[in-house]
């Protein structure tokens, strides 16, 4: 039986969609649940550097564990690079002009990583109401893992027991 992915309620077809009438609204054919189960957040695949290269209106599609990873990739590119513009500014500043045109073209590699930083934290902020601090392995792990229990448990109502008198 096809449900609802946020109610649980049986859904009906509607053109090349279909309708839950509790929650009033369309729901597209990829929300679309079997029996009351809850839909899965969790991605098939983890993001990848080509991914930061996405426009934010593609971005914004991605599951926050993908956001995560993201924002993950993209401190760790921004640091790696400001840490070669530093050390060409140090070259310069000891008189190795030859190492100009690479100090300009990191620096538009950092402002490009830090506002993808910027947006990323703005899309995670938007899902869960702050900017994490630090990104660890063990942070992303432990919300997959809260993630993936929280879609375990079905949306059924049991239909009621038969009342006795006495």
């Amino acid at each position: 039986m096809k449900t609802c992915p946020y109610c649980g309620s049986k859904v009906e077809p509607y053109r090349d969609h279909y309708l839950c009438n509790f929650c009033e609204m369309v729901i597209d054919q990829m929300d679309v649940q079997e029996r009351g189960k809850r839909k899965n957040y969790l991605p098939d695949s983890q993001p990848t550097l080509n991914d930061l290269q996405k426009p934010t209106q593609e971005l914004m599609r991605f599951s926050i564990i993908e956001l995560l990873c993201l924002l993950k990739l993209a401190r760790a590119e921004r640091s790696f690079i400001y840490k070669q513009r530093h050390t060409f500014i140090q070259a310069i500043k000891q008189g190795e002009d030859q190492f100009a045109d690479g100090e300009r073209y990191t620096f538009k590699e950092y402002e490009f990583f830090t506002r993808k930083c910027f947006v990323l934290e703005n899309l995670v902020r938007e899902r869960i109401g702050f900017i994490p601090f630090k990104i660890t392995e063990s942070y992303i792990q432990s919300l997959a893992e809260k993630i993936e229990e929280s879609s375990k448990k079905p949306m059924t109502i049991h239909n009621p027991r038969p009342i006795h008198k006495t």
